[in-house]
């Protein structure tokens, strides 16, 4: 899901936005075999789960050709065997068409 909006400003028009995100990774098990001349070792862990994203960040259009971006959010795990999570992260960048 996805929210923006518009604000015209003197140094150009920024636009806003939320974003809201959920992924599902099927269930299943990886294995890891390690072999050596005393015998084999099998390790199962098993895969699959909900993980759910939440961002904010901001566009600022100065031309119709070049524009700036930012971006924060965090990732964590919703649920299943996979643990899936982050820190706080984030992103900057300028945008550029031709």
């Amino acid at each position: 899901m996805r929210v923006k909006g518009e604000v015209g400003m003197g140094a150009g028009r920024l636009q806003p936005y939320a974003h809201f995100n959920l992924y599902r990774a099927s269930n299943g098990n990886d294995v890891a075999s390690f072999i050596a001349q005393g015998g084999r070792t099998a390790i199962a862990s098993s895969t699959g789960g909900t993980s759910a994203e939440l961002a904010a960040g901001a566009t600022l259009a100065l031309t119709p050709t070049f524009g700036l971006y930012g971006e924060i959010g965090k990732l964590w795990s919703a649920g299943g065997d996979t643990r899936v999570k982050s820190s706080v992260q984030g992103g900057i960048g300028a945008r550029i068409l031709w």
